[in-house]
């Protein structure tokens, strides 16, 4: 087992249907194990080395919520930065799936325009809004082809970001899907065209903007003896919530409209990713993040990383970390009565590869920081 440790799924079928879903974790407890009774500037060198994914968004978080335990105000240059690495390594991860992995996942060999865009995404640049740096944010409709904005949009939408952005309803985006001009369209229409429905279960309720309050709640429910088990099955309101690009873009015309009928929020899910690569190509979009003081020497930071929502909670005794928690996203998108859970529970399964291959549609859609192995067992 790596150090991120995995995710299995297990799927018991009954009379055509998932009967029953588990989910276990064997994702290890970093933070108090690694972190804990560390100064404060080693916990902070140390994050970026201890995750691989997700490091900026990781090594921001940790910044944040260290200074914030210390009782240090972030300058806006220092948020400024952070939010330029976030963005960067949103867009890369971005690029990497759309262009390199979704081709794979329909049997298809990544074409050279997307190999050369998911290159190009290691040199775009985040422009902060109203500044004149990382011009490639900006340029995405009107700028140099060499751009790798636009590179990106090309191979990602098969026209500038700010072109496909003007696909406002459910049916300009089946059409542009059915078109079939990239490995992303064709692979969203394949989901559109599914013939799989839906679990008879309701859905997990959208993740809201965190608030001050919030915050102060998920930092005392990690902190706490008691309830440490709160890292790894965290809840909203007592209950288990979605996290990422859908609950961000909740707001969003497009999205807080009905979508077509499918499998769950699998259409939904793969197009508030798209609109958000569109938005950050654009330079329309700032990654949020902040960081809140708690009691003397103790911090909470949050990031919104392209998986969801990212909180570090600090206590600091001087300099030194006497608490370290992290809630990750794939914790809430993967709580044993989450997201997947949900969409999976009492869903139609005709068989065993059938019931696979719907499993790994969702879990790709809500796309998890570990790797997820599944099993299928059959009644």
């Amino acid at each position: 087992m790596s150090l991120e440790g995995e995710l299995q799924v297990v799927l018991r079928l009954h009379a055509g249907r998932i009967a029953a879903v588990d989910i276990r974790s064997t994702r290890p407890e970093v933070a108090t194990r690694l972190l804990q009774s560390r100064r404060s500037d080693e916990a902070q060198a140390a994050v970026p080395l201890l995750f691989s994914v997700c490091a900026h968004a990781q090594t921001a978080a940790s910044r944040l919520a260290c200074a914030a335990a210390a009782g240090v105000a972030p300058i806006t240059a220092a948020l400024m930065q952070a939010r330029a690495a976030v963005a960067e390594e949103s867009v890369r991860e971005a690029a990497w799936q759309l262009l390199l992995q979704q081709p794979r996942w329909m049997d298809e060999t990544p074409s050279s325009q997307a190999t050369a865009a998911a290159r190009a995404a290691q040199d775009w640049r985040f422009a902060e809004a109203g500044s004149d740096a990382g011009a490639d944010s900006a340029d995405s409709a009107d700028g140099d082809d060499g751009t790798p904005a636009r590179a990106i949009a090309q191979a990602v939408f098969g026209c500038s970001a700010a072109a496909w952005l003007q696909l406002s309803t459910w049916p300009a985006v089946a059409g542009w899907s059915a078109a079939g001009g990239t490995a992303a369209a064709r692979y969203l229409h394949g989901l559109e065209t599914t013939a799989l429905g839906p679990a008879r279960s309701a859905e997990t309720p959208l993740l809201p903007p965190p608030t001050a309050g919030w915050l102060a709640a998920v930092a005392a429910a990690a902190a706490a003896e008691t309830e440490t088990d709160f890292t790894r099955h965290p809840v909203w309101q007592g209950r288990p919530a979605e996290t990422g690009a859908l609950a961000r873009l909740q707001g969003d015309p497009l999205l807080g409209s009905a979508a077509p009928p499918a499998p769950s929020r699998l259409l939904a899910r793969h197009v508030a990713r798209l609109r958000e690569l569109a938005l950050l190509l654009e330079g329309r979009l700032q990654p949020g993040l902040g960081a809140l003081a708690l009691a003397p020497g103790s911090g909470v930071a949050w990031v919104d990383t392209r998986r969801g929502l990212l909180v570090h909670h600090v206590q600091l005794d001087g300099e030194r970390v006497r608490l370290y928690r992290i809630v990750a996203p794939t914790e809430w998108n993967f709580h044993p009565q989450g997201a997947l859970a949900n969409a999976l529970q009492d869903a139609p399964a005709a068989g065993v590869d059938a019931a696979r291959q719907h499993a790994l549609r969702l879990i790709n859609s809500l796309d998890p920081c570990v790797s997820c192995g599944i099993e299928v067992q059959d009644a």
